[in-house]
């Protein structure tokens, strides 16, 4: 039969069985060991050769050689060779197929083991092989189909013990395990699932197969994956004694060798997220030991496994707990179970295995492989649901720094890790580490990285602060008589908005966090993704932090805001001015214009300066005069909706306070902005715009080039008193004539900062009377002998005003931006003070105009590199 070709050798197959089959046949005479293995070699050609013959009608033909030189190929190409390869007719095979499921019941194969053998390995190889042969579906069903009955008849006792037959089978289809899905895949798991109904003797052969697959298994993840999942489908139909027999026998795999190690990791994920009520908590019988404990023999194996030598394996094992803790912790009792094992049920002091869970945590997210940092911080984030409202600090920071950690994906996966530790707990050392870690990833180069950040700040800050300004919306100030009366405004603050949002609002101000939430709430806005509850909310905070200080009976003067409101209104009303009422504004304008600060407000730069008891200025002023900054920010970002009479009264206003010069410098900034907007306003086209901001721009400097000429005058005349000594000598004052010094100090740092200030909103004003004010200025610390020669006072500003004499510098550095023709006068003198200034404060902000310089007027800055490139300054690089 095996030596025809293929029809022929079907066909005598057929006959074959046809003789077995019929009535009163022989069977036992006309069986034989050698006709049944010639049988079944001819059912393996028949598949081989139609397999070979597709390959071969794929190939490109080749020509055929010279006409007297033969080729075999050749030979096999011709339709009546002997070698020829026909197609294979499915239909043939379902025939055989059924005459072989027939003969099964009449023939005992225990006699002749070496034939159940091969019969075995045939049909199990016969799904593999027959799925390009089959032309549809329905033909290769029908031929799985009997592939399967056949091997149910060969477990039968007649053809030997069943459970050795068994063993025989499933060892035959293991090699299926690892392939990925398919139809063969579905028919060896179909038929091995169907054995556990099977005799005793079949189901202990069922038994031991998910360990011998396991041994078995191949090294490379995704073949390893696909048995994992194979042996699964198997364990599922298992008892339950059985399946904790596998369970055991998986947490010693996880103690051996390094491929069986990382093979148990992965079992014991599938264990705990496949099998019924891993951890017992629904077990209603104490006694069932096996049922209770198998669930944490597997953690504990698992965190062990945390620790592995293998970083494959420690990765692995991080992340499988990941995914156990975040499938479990959905049910009530397993949460309190997992709490218990994890530690966290008192003060995070149970340890697992002989070290603490925030123990390894803390080690494995600074991890010196970046497969393991990933898979620590996703395990942080999946145990944020069971930390009971305390996060450890160091795993806290070291999430905090991995924000910053060179890979993008171990900066996302902190992100998120961080992100749900705030979503879960309002604990300010968790707000705090998010502010100073998440918003600055909005710099990130990683496109994705930055929605992230975008996404979580929408949702974690600003949709926070909207619904808990929202629930305050109704708040009505207490009666005389209340008790809420006898608590103190901070605290009855606190009670008035969910835990947290005040916290959120002051450190949103903080110097490290606010240039990111204005880049953020900037890219939002871009995007239309700013909503107008988020200006309803902060008008909401503010409207009752001022009806809670007024119903305490504080005098109005000395109220301020809540840190942070004003802030965060005056970057979002850039895109939503319509959203902000104007009358709000109007009234918290009014009274902030209204009422001073007591004392007077100086400029930073003199209190450095003056006596110590003048040093500092109470935190009451500060706060005052940062609101005011904001609130004139958010005034000039809504002017633009203002009607034109409004407009106009408060430009009048602005510009007033503006030529008194005695605002803090942050105050100029915005007061001259708002000012420029408001002309824009008031104006009814451009030209008129532009006409209306050079009037008061002119009027504002000629007023500010009259009081540093004045100062610079007294200054000269009075150089050999001692008001002006830096460092301000110790004692008290020196009466009312110390005291006018200290105010036309201030008054004049204003001036000349405020024309620093003009100079950018309006570049194209006439500072022709201002250039030699800041060029006497400038001059005045220099002693070489051409300098000399410079007009100028004999006194040294450098030393007397410092302050002054570095705000001479960075109005200079304003106007030579402005300026092409005077930078290139002046550049020169800017060098050499960035060599010789003994104040750092001086070379630091020149520096900062030098990178400036770099940008505007590069060819001028290149002719300075090897002049400085003694003092390690490259221009080139700034």
């Amino acid at each position: 039969m095996d030596s025809s070709p293929t029809p022929h050798s079907l066909l005598a197959s057929h006959v074959f069985l046809s003789f077995l089959l019929s009535p009163n046949a022989p069977v036992f005479t006309l069986f034989t060991p050698l006709s049944f293995l010639s049988f079944l070699r001819s059912i393996r050609r028949s598949f081989k050769n139609n397999n070979s013959s597709n390959n071969s009608q794929q190939r490109p033909k080749r020509k055929r050689n010279s006409k007297n030189k033969k080729n075999p190929e050749n030979d096999e190409a011709e339709p009546n060779s002997t070698n020829s390869q026909h197609k294979l007719d499915v239909r043939v095979l379902l025939s055989l197929f059924e005459k072989l499921v027939s003969v099964m019941s009449l023939i005992h194969l225990d006699r002749f083991p070496e034939s159940l053998k091969s019969l075995i390995q045939t049909i199990s190889e016969v799904p593999l092989t027959a799925i390009e042969s089959c032309g549809d579906e329905f033909q290769y069903s029908k031929l799985v189909s009997l592939c399967s009955r056949i091997l149910k008849e060969v477990l039968k006792p007649e053809h030997g013990e069943p459970s050795e037959t068994a063993a025989e089978v499933l060892k035959s289809l293991s090699s299926i395990a690892p392939m990925p899905k398919s139809q063969v895949r579905t028919f060896a798991v179909s038929f091995v699932t169907s054995l556990a109904r099977d005799s005793d003797g079949v189901r202990r052969a069922l038994v031991n197969f998910p360990r011998y697959l396991a041994i078995k298994a191949p090294d490379k993840a995704e073949p390893r994956g696909m048995s994992v999942e194979f042996i699964m489908e198997v364990v599922r139909v298992m008892e339950l004694e059985d399946q904790i027999g596998f369970v055991k026998y998986v947490v010693k795999m996880t103690q051996g060798k390094g491929n069986l190690r990382l093979l148990g990791v992965d079992l014991i994920l599938k264990l705990l997220t496949t099998l019924k009520d891993p951890l017992g908590v629904n077990s209603m019988v104490e006694e069932e030991e096996g049922k209770e404990a198998w669930g944490m023999r597997c953690l504990e194996a698992l965190v062990k496994r945390c620790s592995d030598v293998s970083a494959m394996t420690r990765a692995r094992a991080i992340s499988n707990l990941a995914q156990v803790v975040g499938l479990l912790s959905c049910s009530d009792r397993a949460t309190v179970v997992l709490k218990k094992f994890m530690g966290f049920g008192d003060g995070n002091n149970v340890t697992v295995g002989g070290k603490g869970i925030n123990e390894l945590l803390r080690r494995r997210c600074v991890d010196e492989k970046a497969v393991v940092r990933k898979a620590a911080l996703l395990l942080v984030t999946k145990l944020t649901a069971l930390l009971g409202g305390a996060i450890d600090e160091v795993v806290l920071k070291t999430m905090g720094m991995a924000c910053s950690d060179s890979l993008s994906s171990i900066r996302k996966a902190a992100v998120e890790a961080l992100s749900e530790a705030f979503k879960t707990f309002s604990a300010e050392t968790v707000i705090t580490e998010w502010l100073h870690s998440v918003p600055r990833q909005i710099a990130d180069n990683e496109t994705s990285i930055q929605e992230e950040c975008e996404n979580v700040f929408e949702e974690l800050v600003l949709d926070r602060i909207s619904r808990g300004a929202a629930s305050s919306s109704s708040y009505i100030g207490p009666t005389s008589g209340s008790k809420e009366k006898e608590k103190g405004v901070d605290e009855e603050m606190q009670m008035s908005f969910p835990p947290g949002i005040l916290y959120l609002l002051r450190e949103i101000c903080n110097g490290e966090v606010s240039p990111w939430v204005k880049k953020i709430c900037t890219n939002l806005g871009k995007k239309k993704r700013l909503k107008h509850k988020i200006v309803t909310a902060l008008q909401n905070i503010i409207k009752v932090s001022e009806s809670i200080w007024l119903n305490h009976s504080k005098p109005i003067e000395k109220w301020t805001a809540p840190s942070g409101a004003w802030f965060l209104l005056s970057e979002v009303s850039v895109f939503l001015p319509k959203a902000v009422d104007w009358d709000f504004l109007h009234h918290h304008w009014q009274l902030l214009d209204k009422h001073k600060v007591k004392g007077e407000f100086q400029s930073p730069f003199v209190q450095k300066n003056a006596n110590g008891e003048e040093e500092s200025i109470e935190c009451n002023n500060v706060a005052w005069a940062s609101d005011r900054v904001f609130l004139l920010q958010t005034i000039s970002n809504v002017s633009i909706e203002l009607p034109p009479e409004p407009a106009a009264d408060l430009a009048h206003n602005l510009l007033k306070r503006v030529e008194k010069f005695n605002m803090h410098s942050t105050e100029v900034d915005a007061h001259v902005k708002a000012l420029k907007t408001l002309c824009k306003r008031k104006a009814s086209n451009d030209m008129e715009a532009e006409a209306l901001v050079l009037k008061w721009v002119d009027q504002v400097l000629s007023r500010a080039s009259r009081i540093i000429e004045t100062f610079i005058s007294d200054n000269s005349e009075q150089d050999a008193e001692t008001g002006f000594f830096t460092p301000p000598r110790s004692g008290p004052s020196k009466g009312r004539k110390s005291v006018r010094k200290r105010k036309s100090l201030s008054k004049a740092i204003t001036a000349i900062y405020t024309i620093g200030s003009l100079v950018i909103v309006c570049p194209s004003a006439d500072m022709s009377a201002v250039t030699p004010l800041l060029h006497t200025i400038i001059t005045s610390g220099n002693s070489g002998p051409k300098l000399n020669k410079l007009p100028g006072p004999a006194t040294t500003l450098q030393q007397e005003a410092p302050s002054f004499y570095i705000q001479g510098w960075l109005a200079m550095g304003k106007l030579c931006l402005a300026d092409g023709k005077l930078a290139k006068n002046y550049i020169p003198l800017f060098v050499q003070e960035l060599e010789k200034s003994d104040a750092a404060a001086l070379r630091n902000n020149i520096v900062v105009m030098m990178a400036d310089f770099c940008v505007r007027y590069t060819a001028l800055i290149d002719g300075y590199q090897l002049y400085n490139q003694d003092h390690k300054v490259s221009f080139r690089s700034l």
